[in-house]
């Protein structure tokens, strides 16, 4: 118990006052039609970091959705693009790991700013190209936390007396207690969970411009 109070300390002593500290936010901007997605500040109040630190690694997921504007009607969603990153905090080589989904990257970086810069660096989504003629545009969604869906199936397992991966002999009894008592520790401390949402301008597309952007 001595250990989670400790734990608990550390979540509040690395907050910072939002009046300190740059609000996140998430951008949407067509170049050339192309839409680039770029966040910044994520990281500005410490509190991701703080968490990081003890162990919890941070979950990024994005949504990139396009929809046709309808006039007179509600618009039409037509298709979507997720990714995930993952980070952590390696206390061995006392640094940050980022890990991207889509392209199975692997990066370190020695300090919590460089990876606060590695995350705003703009992301550009090729394969989600309007078809046909209308007005279109972009919304992306995202969200940060430190609980996935499979660490809360887990938790919802160990509470109900399943030691969750150690049962199918992918992990030791211990670990696999050790972790659901972390995680819940987790949710018992009210953790920061950050959702953003951000819409591109329209994007017209005209009968020549599908044509010139479909593929051969």
């Amino acid at each position: 118990m001595r250990s989670g109070l400790a734990v608990l300390t550390l979540f509040g002593a690395a907050a910072v006052s939002p009046a300190r500290a740059q609000s996140p936010a998430l951008t949407v901007i067509l170049q050339s039609g192309i839409p680039r997605i770029q966040t910044t500040a994520l990281l500005a109040d410490g509190q991701f970091v703080g968490l990081m630190r003890s162990g919890f690694p941070l979950r990024l997921h994005y949504r990139l959705e396009l929809w046709r504007s309808r006039s007179g009607w509600f618009d039409q969603f037509v298709t979507d693009f997720p990714w995930d990153a993952v980070a952590r905090h390696d206390p061995l080589a006392d640094d940050f790991v980022l890990i991207r989904s889509e392209s199975r990257r692997v990066a370190r970086y020695g300090t919590a700013d460089d990876l606060e810069r590695a995350l705003e660096l703009p992301y550009h989504v090729l394969s989600l190209t309007p078809k046909g003629r209308g007005r279109f545009y972009y919304v992306c969604r995202l969200e940060v936390s430190t609980l996935n869906d499979t660490d809360l199936e887990e938790l919802t397992r160990w509470l109900k007396g399943d030691a969750g991966p150690a049962v199918s002999g992918g992990g030791d009894v211990g670990g696999a207690l050790s972790r659901g008592a972390q995680r819940l520790l987790v949710r018992m401390a009210g953790l920061p969970h950050l959702t953003l949402e951000a819409r591109s301008e329209t994007l017209t597309q005209s009968a020549s411009s599908a044509a010139s952007t479909s593929p051969p």
